[in-house]
C-alpha cells in the first residue's frame, strides 16, 4: 500500500472514474462507452484526449494529469516563479541606470540636473511617450528611436568637433563618470558644445519650428515621422525633454561601473560609440534555442506517452443546455458584447487610419483632422481599444457564466443592478480615458501632473490616465465581488453526491483563483509613476503587459472554456479539471520570468537577459503543438454534421474561432514571437516590423479572435432557441483571418526582414531613420498592405453586419437576428 501522502487527492486511473456521462447515457460498471471525449484547451495548452480500450472499460484523464499533482505543479510554479521575480526585480532596482545631474567640465552651472531629466520625461509622457517613436526600443515604430537617434547624431556632431578622432571620443563617451556621492556626470566640453546643438535641432522638431541648420526639410521631416506639426508649445518643456532623451542615450553608450558593457547591455548597434553586440548576447541566444528544442521535445514525449489513441468524437444525442437557464444579469451581458464588438471596429477603422498617416501624410484628410486625431492619438487608441475589447469579452463571458456556474436558477441579490453599474463603469472608463488621450496629445493640459492622471501615461498599452487606470482597478474589484457572489453556492455547497461533483468543484475552484489573479494583477501598474526611473517602469508594466494578459488571462480563458465544454457533455469534469491545471503549470513555467525577454535592454544587468533568453523559449514549446489541439476543435466540427450530433453545429461560430486561435496560436504566438525571441535577434529587431507582425499575429489573432469567441458564446447561451444563419459571420471569420495572413506575410514581415537586414549593416539608428521610413522599397511594401487591408476591413464589416441584425431583432423583441430571419 502506498503512504497517504502518495496516493493521488482525488484518483483519475482508468478504474477509478466511476459514473460517467457521455452521448447522452450513463456509464458504469462494464458498460462500454460509446466514444471519446475531448479535454483541448485553449490558449498555450497541451491538448489532450482521453478515449476508450478495447475492453470498453472507460477511460478519463491518465493518473498523470491527476487534480493533486496539478495543483502541487501550479503551486510550485507560483512559489518558484514569482521568487525569482522578486529577486530578479530587486536587481534592476539596484542596478537602473542612476538620473544625475549632468556638470561641464569648467561650468559652475549645471548642463542638465535631475529635476530637469525627470521632468523632461514626464513632458515626453504628456506628447504621448512610446506612441511616438520609441525609447530604449520600446514604443512606436513610425518616428524613430529617440535613444538611437541621440547617440548617432550626437556622435557625428562630437566627432567632427574632434576633427574625426574616433579612438579619442569612443574611449570619453564610454567612460562612466558618476559619482554616487554627489548623484552628478561630468561631461567634456567638446561633447556639452554637441549636445547643445543638437537640443535647439529637438527644440525646433517638437516646437513647429520651419527651419533647423541640422536639416535640410523640417517640415517634411515632422511628416515622414508622423509627428505633430506643434506637438509642444512651451520651448523650455522641449529643452527638458531632450534632457531625457540625452539621459537615455547617456545609459546606451556609458560602461556600467567595473565592466566593459553599457547600462543597457551594449544595445543599440553603433559603431561611432563602439557598441556592439556582447558575448553574453550570443550564448544565451544559443542557449534559448537549444531549450526550445529541448522543450518541444519533452512536452511531445509526454504527450505520446499518456494519450491514447485519438478516434472519433461521439457526443451526447441531445443538447445538455437545451432547458439553459438565463438570468437577467446574463441577459445583460449581450450589452457588453456588442460593446466587444464596436470597439474591435473601431479599433480596425483607426488602424486604417493610422497606416494612411504613415504612408500618405494627411494627403486627403483636412489639416484639422489630422492635427487633432494624430497619428500618436490614433496608434494610441489602436491599441487602447484592443485592450478594452479582449478585457470587456472576458470579463462578460466571466459574469454570464457565473451564475450557471453556481448552478442558479435566478440571480442573487443586487446581482443585475451592479452589473448594470459595471457596464456604467466600462463605458465611462473607455470613453474617458480616450478622450483625455486626446486632450494631452494636444497639450490641452497646462499642468504635467493632470495630464498624467487625466490625459495619458505615456506607456503603451497602458496609456490611459492615471485616474482612469484606479477606476478599473476598482471596477475589477467589483466584478471579483460579483463573480463570487453568483459562483459561491457551487465553490462553499458542491452536491458531493452528484456525479462528476469533485471534477465540477476543482473547476470552479480554478476559475475563482483566476478571477482573483485578474483583479489583483492589475494593481501591479500603480507600482511606479510618472518620475520613475524608466528600468523600474518597464519592469512593472511588464507585469501586466505579459504577466496580466498573456500569463492570468490565460490561465481564465483555459478554465472557462473547459467548464463550457463540461456544460456541454464533452469534457469529464475531472479530467478537464486535471488538465487545466497540468497545461497552466506547463506556460507559467515559461510565461512568469519569461516576461524578462521584453527587457533584455531595458536598462537592465546581465541576469535579466540570462532569465528571459532560457525562460521565454519555454513559452513556445506548447504553441509548436497547437496543430494536435486545432484537429480536436475540427473533430468536433465533423461531429456536428452527422445527425445524432446535429445540435452542436449552433456552437461551430465559437469552435471555428478556437480554430483560429490555435492557428494563429502557432504562427503569430509561436512562430513569429520566437523570431524576436532570443537577445540577439531582439538586439536589432526591437521596435521594428517583426515586432509587429508578432504583435497582429499574437494580439488580434490569438486575444482578438477569443473576444469574438467569447461574445459569440454570449449571444448564442443568452438565446439558443434561434436558429442562426451564420452565412454572413462565417464568410466574414474567414477572410479576416485570410486577410490578416495577406497583411503580415505580404507587407509587414517583408518590411521586418528588410529593416532587420538594414540594422545589421549600417547600424540600428539607420532602421529607424528617415533613411528608412522614405525608402521607396519601404513605401512600396507598405503599400502591399492595401490587399490584406482591404479583405480584412470587409470582413470585420460582415461580422458587425451580423450583430448588428442581432441587435435590432433583439431590440424589437423577436430574440436574435437569426431566429427573426433577418440574416437571410
Amino acid at each position: 500500500l502506498k503512504p497517504f501522502w502518495l496516493k493521488p487527492f482525488w484518483p483519475l486511473g482508468p478504474s477509478q472514474l466511476g459514473p460517467i456521462c457521455k452521448g447522452g447515457h450513463t456509464v458504469s460498471g462494464d458498460t462500454p462507452p460509446t466514444g471519446h471525449s475531448v479535454a483541448a484547451m485553449v490558449g498555450r495548452s497541451l491538448s489532450f484526449k482521453s478515449g476508450t480500450k478495447a475492453s470498453g472499460q472507460s477511460l478519463g484523464a491518465s493518473a498523470y494529469y491527476s487534480v493533486r499533482r496539478g495543483w502541487m505543479a501550479v503551486g510550485a510554479v507560483f512559489v518558484l516563479g514569482f521568487a525569482l521575480m522578486g529577486w530578479s526585480g530587486s536587481l534592476i532596482y539596484q542596478s537602473a541606470p542612476p538620473i544625475p545631474t549632468f556638470k561641464v567640465h569648467g561650468e559652475t552651472a549645471p548642463l542638465w540636473t535631475n529635476d530637469d531629466v525627470l521632468t523632461g520625461q514626464e513632458v515626453w509622457q504628456s506628447i504621448g511617450g512610446q506612441q511616438v517613436g520609441s525609447v530604449w526600443g520600446h514604443g512606436a515604430l513610425q518616428a524613430p528611436d529617440w535613444s538611437a537617434d541621440w547617440l548617432h547624431r550626437e556622435a557625428t556632431m562630437t566627432l567632427e568637433l574632434m576633427g574625426g578622432d574616433k579612438e579619442k571620443y569612443v574611449k570619453m563617451v564610454r567612460e562612466n563618470t558618476y559619482d554616487q556621492d554627489t548623484n552628478e556626470v561630468v561631461i567634456a566640453p567638446v561633447r556639452a558644445k554637441a549636445i547643445r546643438r543638437l537640443t535647439k535641432y529637438y527644440v525646433a522638431l517638437f516646437t513647429g519650428e520651419k527651419t533647423s541648420p541640422e536639416v535640410e526639410d523640417i517640415a517634411a521631416l515632422r511628416k515622414l515621422y508622423a509627428v505633430k506639426d506643434i506637438a509642444l508649445y512651451d520651448a523650455d518643456k522641449a529643452e527638458k525633454m531632450a534632457a531625457f532623451v540625452f539621459w537615455s542615450a547617456w545609459s546606451c553608450v556609458t560602461q556600467r561601473p567595473g565592466m566593459d558593457i553599457s547600462y543597457t547591455n551594449n544595445w543599440p548597434q553603433e559603431r561611432l560609440v563602439g557598441n556592439s553586440i556582447t558575448p553574453s548576447v550570443i550564448v544565451w541566444s544559443m542557449a534559448s534555442v537549444a531549450l526550445l528544442v529541448a522543450g518541444i521535445g519533452g512536452l511531445a514525449w509526454v504527450r505520446s506517452a499518456h494519450h491514447e489513441e485519438q478516434g472519433q468524437l461521439d457526443p451526447p444525442r441531445e443538447d445538455p443546455l437545451a432547458g439553459f437557464v438565463v438570468t437577467p444579469s446574463m441577459r445583460s451581458m449581450v450589452k457588453w458584447v456588442y460593446v466587444v464588438f464596436f470597439l474591435s471596429g473601431l479599433q480596425i477603422v483607426l488602424g486604417v487610419y493610422t497606416v494612411h498617416l504613415t504612408i500618405d501624410g494627411n494627403q486627403g484628410l483636412p489639416n484639422w483632422l489630422t492635427q487633432h486625431l494624430t497619428y500618436t492619438v490614433a496608434r494610441t487608441w489602436h491599441t487602447q481599444t484592443a485592450v478594452y475589447a479582449i478585457a470587456t469579452s472576458f470579463l462578460a463571458a466571466g459574469l454570464f457564466l457565473a451564475p450557471a456556474i453556481g448552478g442558479r436558477k435566478e440571480d442573487p441579490p443586487l446581482q443585475k443592478p451592479l452589473c448594470d453599474f459595471l457596464f456604467l463603469c466600462l463605458l465611462i472608463i473607455v470613453g474617458g480615458s480616450m478622450a483625455g488621450q486626446v486632450a494631452a496629445i494636444t497639450q490641452s493640459f497646462q499642468s504635467l501632473l493632470m495630464s498624467q492622471w487625466f490625459g495619458h501615461q505615456g506607456y503603451e498599452y497602458v496609456e490611459l490616465g492615471r485616474f482612469f487606470q484606479c477606476f478599473l482597478l476598482v471596477g475589477l474589484a467589483v466584478w471579483l465581488l460579483l463573480m463570487c457572489n453568483a459562483i459561491w453556492p457551487a465553490l462553499l455547497r458542491p452536491d458531493m453526491r452528484q456525479e462528476g461533483a469533485r471534477g465540477r468543484w476543482h473547476l470552479v475552484v480554478i476559475i475563482t483563483c483566476s478571477a482573483v489573479l485578474i483583479s489583483g494583477f492589475y494593481a501591479s501598474g500603480l507600482m511606479y509613476n510618472a518620475r520613475s526611473n524608466l528600468a523600474v517602469m518597464d519592469y512593472w508594466r511588464f507585469w501586466i503587459v505579459h504577466m496580466w494578459v498573456e500569463g492570468i488571462f490565460e490561465v481564465f480563458i483555459t478554465v472557462i472554456v473547459s467548464q463550457v465544454f463540461v456544460m456541454l457533455g464533452l469534457l469529464e469534469p475531472e479530467a478537464a479539471a486535471g488538465v487545466t491545471l497540468f497545461t497552466t503549470g506547463t506556460f507559467l513555467f515559461g510565461g512568469i520570468p519569461g516576461m524578462y525577454h521584453h527587457n533584455y535592454f531595458a536598462g537592465t544587468p546581465g541576469a535579466i537577459l540570462a532569465i528571459g533568453a532560457c525562460f521565454s523559449t519555454l513559452e513556445v514549446c506548447p504553441l509548436a503543438l497547437m496543430g494536435l489541439e486545432a484537429a480536436e476543435y475540427m473533430a468536433l466540427i465533423k461531429a456536428s454534421k452527422k445527425p445524432e450530433g446535429r445540435w452542436l453545429a449552433k456552437y461551430a461560430p465559437v469552435v471555428n474561432c478556437f480554430i483560429y486561435v490555435a492557428f494563429w496560436n502557432l504562427v503569430g504566438a509561436g512562430f513569429l514571437g520566437f523570431i524576436i525571441n532570443p537577445p540577439i535577434s531582439q538586439y536589432w529587431m526591437i521596435g521594428g516590423y517583426l515586432t509587429l507582425a508578432h504583435s497582429h499575429g499574437a494580439l488580434w489573432g490569438v486575444y482578438g479572435v477569443l473576444a469574438m469567441a467569447l461574445s459569440l458564446l454570449v449571444l448564442r447561451l443568452s438565446d439558443l432557441q434561434a436558429k442562426w444563419n451564420t452565412f454572413w459571420l462565417d464568410w466574414g471569420l474567414r477572410l479576416m483571418n485570410l486577410g490578416m495572413v495577406l497583411q503580415i506575410f505580404v507587407s509587414i514581415f517583408p518590411l521586418g526582414i528588410y529593416q532587420f537586414w538594414m540594422a545589421v549593416k549600417y547600424d540600428y539608428w539607420y532602421a529607424r531613420s528617415h533613411h528608412f521610413h522614405g525608402d521607396e522599397v519601404v513605401q512600396g511594401m507598405k503599400w502591399a498592405r492595401a490587399l490584406g487591408d482591404s479583405i480584412f476591413s470587409f470582413a470585420m464589416l460582415s461580422v458587425l453586419w451580423f450583430v448588428f441584425m442581432d441587435f435590432v431583432a433583439r431590440v424589437r423583441g423577436g430574440g436574435s437576428a437569426a431566429s427573426a430571419g433577418l440574416l437571410n
